[in-house]
């Protein structure tokens, strides 16, 4: 009567959909899937607006989406294992407390790359979240992000 409702859930999203966020309309252009030690899988979608990439992690867990939207986060040369033992993180003044820590595997579901494993740091200040991801081949990568509310992500587009 008043056109598609359909909600999608936002862990089955795919490459092309778009939705609202932020006051911006982001575009899926690629996703991957984590496989954690834990039993639970997160889905990761790299998404852009037209002038920013950024990525939005969906796991369900207990029945409810949990979800993070972050972006790339250059950190330099840092030393993980004496942040690791320290439990916390400085970041512009801030301490990010060592909250979460989980191992697994992560596969890219657009390009099907091959498996690669992975450790995952998540550091919490209040909602904010700095991610620190160990792979296998002993690179890094970090990421500063929020947890965000399910219903902020709004007008999901199918192809």
């Amino acid at each position: 009567m008043f056109g598609n409702k359909k909600q999608h859930p936002l862990n089955k999203l795919k490459v092309g959909f778009s939705f609202n966020l932020f006051k911006n309309t982001w575009t899926i252009i690629e996703v991957g899937e984590y496989s954690w030690d834990t039993g639970n899988m997160s889905v990761e979608y790299t998404i852009e607006n037209g002038s920013q990439r950024a990525y939005l992690e969906v796991e369900f867990y207990r029945g409810e989406f949990e979800v993070i939207y972050s972006e790339e986060l250059p950190l330099g040369t840092i030393d993980l294992d004496d942040i690791i033992e320290d439990g916390f993180f400085n970041f512009e003044g801030k301490d990010y407390k060592l909250d979460e820590t989980y191992s697994g595997s992560y596969r890219n579901m657009t390009t099907f790359t091959s498996t690669e494993t992975l450790t995952s740091y998540q550091f919490y200040y209040k909602d904010d979240c700095i991610t620190i991801e160990r792979w296998s081949d002993g690179s890094i990568e970090s990421f500063f992000g929020k947890e965000i509310k399910p219903k902020k992500i709004t007008n999901i587009n199918t192809l």
